[in-house]
């Protein structure tokens, strides 16, 4: 189910895994919380094809996940074509989980400049630049949970999860 507001999308996924997604025009990065949302990590990139739903159900399935965080590719607080295209791949996100008998809650958060951040936190763990490329969408989703996660929670809320 598609949240629009934050707090009950946290009150919803409380003590459940998170799974961020960040969006690309060919590929999709995924990173992972733990149910605390304490730690986040990167865990992989798929290609956006036929298989990117059923591989997306996978991982749902394999890491029991509460909830979905997508991010948004705002330019200073605008919605562009790309916002548009991250929205409907949000909404087919959702049908395809409700068809498949999930109802998890989606959220949506602003993503801007987390691939250069991505870039950034990544120079120094691949020895060029087209293995860091190969990485860096999962890393930019690992960067969007811990943003949606360091504005959200309270240190009081962080420190009796």
């Amino acid at each position: 189910m598609l949240i629009r507001n934050t707090k009950e999308f946290l009150k919803k996924t409380n003590l459940q895994k998170v799974l961020s997604i960040d969006v690309g025009k060919k590929k999709m990065g995924f990173a992972i919380s733990d149910p605390n949302h304490i730690i986040s990590s990167p865990l992989e990139v798929l290609i956006r094809d036929k298989s990117f739903l059923p591989n997306l159900l996978s991982l749902i399935k394999d890491f029991e996940v509460g909830g979905i965080l997508i991010g948004l590719p705002k330019n200073n607080d605008e919605e562009g074509n790309m916002c548009q295209m991250v929205r409907d791949i949000g909404k087919n996100i959702d049908n395809f989980l409700i068809k498949n008998n999930f109802d998890l809650p989606i959220f949506f958060w602003d993503e801007s400049y987390t691939s250069l951040e991505a870039e950034d936190l990544t120079k120094n763990l691949f020895k060029g630049r087209k293995s860091q490329k190969k990485h860096i969408d999962k890393f930019a989703a690992k960067i969007i949970l811990d943003d949606f996660f360091n504005e959200n929670l309270t240190s009081n809320e962080k420190k009796t999860l």
